[in-house]
């Protein structure tokens, strides 16, 4: 159990909080270590390797793991529910397609703002202050949505959305990512982003459609959902400290000396930096960067495509975003547990993204509705555990201390995809129709396969 400082002394970080390299040393109590994932390259020479931790080890994980698995409900909240209300936004404010998708890319400038400050974010607040950020930007964002402000303005509280979402999705994925069996527990997490996605959805469609509500009095709920984020997580991470107190130390393992300590703005010891320098890093966010516009893409206009090319109705169109966010939520729970039971994940994964392509194939196809919606749950079933078995693979490939950085880059930045072709889309349907969701899909996942197989393979 770590030593509680006392007053006037350095505050020891929580030894929960998978900083950058060795953790602030104490003199009078133990050092502790950055925990590496389970799944790791081997250590570079001079590293003590060490036990990974548990979801219940230490005994205070199991409450903040909870906790990170009801912020995701929030998180894909935020991303399932503009499907929902794009359509309604585009009558409500009068703009066309191409205007409305602006809504998709705004994110994207907050996701862009968390890859930048993360990693600084943990170094100086540790878990704490992802925990108090990234949901207060939620509240901030919902609160003012549910103002219904002019357009500009809701584009704006979006970016405010973003990064919320972008702060929560680094921080807890490089957590959990690290963790002893991770597959496990990243697939749960992530099937909480699923579950979130799939109820607002199912939620606003049915309180529009059949209670009378506006848009924006739906998003009062995001905004209460949000206060209940904030103070969950705030009271089970307010021990997660950083280093508040000064900077944390020169992880060279050669250096014996604890009285020097390597200055943050050293941009070439920075982990972003190095983390940015390997390969493993970009190829992962690149295939994060497809995999999220392919997923949000379809989770954003797939109801504006069955109300304008398969003649569906408002209600069942809402229904069916509700259905394909579900199916996502149970292919990341199930196939994460039969990921975790296989020796080689990257064999899983292609195998996921051949069934992809062929559920996609089947909803170009065959245009019967309900063809349409069975093929559209499968694809959602088998997107599922890709975005949490890449997060694993990254940190299989980066280096221990380089893991909050690396993830958090591979995050937010790859994540951004799903405000990019979102918005990409968007713009040319307003040319061409919405029918480019099907070709643009296919195409993003079919590079997203050709990237997959350029990783190295390896058994777990």
């Amino acid at each position: 159990m770590p030593r509680i400082a006392g007053a006037g002394e350095p505050a020891a970080p929580d030894p929960t909080t998978p900083l950058l390299g060795r953790a602030w040393p104490d003199p009078e109590g133990p050092t502790y270590e950055a925990f590496g994932p389970c799944r790791d390259v081997e250590g570079s020479q001079g590293e003590p390797e060490h036990l990974p931790e548990k979801w219940n080890d230490p005994p205070i994980n199991v409450a903040r793991i909870l906790a990170a698995f009801l912020s995701f409900i929030v998180v894909g909240a935020n991303d399932g529910i503009y499907g929902a209300l794009v359509h309604y936004l585009g009558e409500y404010y009068e703009v066309n397609y191409a205007h409305v998708s602006a809504v998709f890319l705004s994110p994207c400038v907050g996701y862009a703002t968390a890859a930048l400050v993360s990693n600084w974010i943990h170094v100086h607040f540790g878990r704490r202050g992802i925990a108090l950020l990234g949901p207060a930007f939620h509240v901030i964002a919902y609160g003012t949505s549910s103002l219904h402000p002019s357009f500009g303005v809701l584009v704006f509280v979006f970016v405010l959305a973003g990064l919320g979402s972008g702060l929560l999705d680094a921080g807890w994925n490089a957590w959990i990512g690290s963790m002893q069996d991770s597959s496990k527990p990243m697939g749960i997490l992530h099937g909480f982003y699923g579950l979130g996605a799939a109820l607002a959805p199912l939620i606003a469609t049915s309180l529009i459609t059949k209670s009378g509500w506006t848009w924006y009095e739906v998003y009062c709920i995001m905004a209460t959902a949000a206060v209940i984020e904030l103070v969950g997580l705030t009271a089970v991470f307010w021990s997660a400290r950083g280093f508040t107190h000064g900077t944390p130390p020169n992880h060279d393992t050669g250096d014996k000396d604890h009285s020097g300590y390597f200055k943050l703005d050293s941009l070439r010891n920075s982990p972003t930096i190095q983390s940015l320098q390997s390969s493993f890093t970009w190829i992962i966010s690149l295939f994060i960067f497809l995999y999220a516009g392919v997923e949000i893409s379809f989770g954003g206009w797939i109801f504006t495509f069955l109300v304008n090319r398969r003649n569906a109705t408002t209600y069942t169109a809402g229904m069916v975003v509700g259905l394909y966010w579900a199916g996502l939520t149970i292919g990341r729970v199930i196939l994460g547990f039969v990921t975790s039971r296989q020796k080689s994940g990257k064999a899983m994964v292609t195998i996921y993204l051949l069934a992809c392509l062929a559920s996609h194939g089947l909803f170009c196809l065959v245009t019967d509705l309900a063809v349409s919606v069975s093929a559209v749950v499968s694809l959602g079933f088998f997107l599922g555990p890709l975005f949490p078995e890449a997060v694993i693979e990254l940190a299989r490939l980066l280096p221990k201390h380089l893991h909050v950085a690396g993830v958090g880059i591979a995050c937010t930045l790859g994540s951004a995809g799903g405000c990019v072709f979102p918005f990409v889309m968007g713009s040319l349907a307003e040319i061409v129709g919405i029918q480019v969701l099907q070709p643009m899909a296919f195409g993003m996942l079919v590079l997203c396969l050709v990237i997959w197989l350029v990783l190295p393979g390896r058994a777990r």
